[in-house]
């Protein structure tokens, strides 16, 4: 989960520092990393772990939003495309964090019911591991779309792997006129 999202939060909190703050501010998340990790596997306490996690995904998303307010022009198709990444990745995430607490939950009735079901559909079941893959699309869209804000790159020249590629255009980009006169500033 930290691994995950700690270099996004580096990202977001760094967008507009020098080097030499970036620098810090990495050292002192791979400090705060380093604690986490170490208490959790010392200790296998979740309530640390699940709120640290919780907090350092709020700021990623708040952080964020002020990127892409600051970053993109109100009403154009490149907020729209962002907006659809970042909703989607989003989404995404908070399912596999609800599948993450359903499956620590229901361990011993999921562990039974996949023991019935067998293979090849017991993996269905797996929700830990439909976390993982949840958590890896949602990071991934996140960097991208931070890099992207970050970059100042062109988003129309931008060649986002799938999910993103997808999300950017999907349902989650809205279907609502495009403001023509920002999109001519873009």
């Amino acid at each position: 989960m930290h691994f995950a999202t700690t270099p996004v939060l580096h990202r977001v909190l760094t967008a507009n520092s020098n080097r030499r703050d970036s620098i810090v501010i990495g050292i002192v998340l791979g400090s705060i990393l380093l604690f986490l990790v170490t208490f959790h596997m010392i200790t296998d306490e979740l309530v640390l772990h699940s709120v640290s996690f919780v907090g350092t995904v709020t700021v990623i998303g708040v952080h964020t939003i002020r990127l892409v307010n600051d970053r993109t022009l109100p009403g154009s198709a490149t907020r729209r495309k962002i907006w659809g990444m970042v909703r989607f990745g989003a989404a995404i995430f908070n399912l596999g964090y609800w599948l993450w607490l359903v499956d620590q939950w229901a361990c011993g009735f999921l562990t039974k019911a996949r023991e019935a079901i067998g293979l090849p559909y017991a993996f269905i079941l797996e929700l830990h591991g439909w976390w993982h893959i949840c958590t890896g699309i949602g990071a991934y869209i996140f960097i991208a779309v931070v890099d992207h804000l970050v970059s100042g790159e062109d988003l129309s020249q931008q060649s986002f792997a799938w999910p993103a590629s997808w999300a950017s255009t999907s349902i989650f980009a809205g279907r609502g006129p495009v403001d023509k006169v920002s999109e001519k500033q873009t």
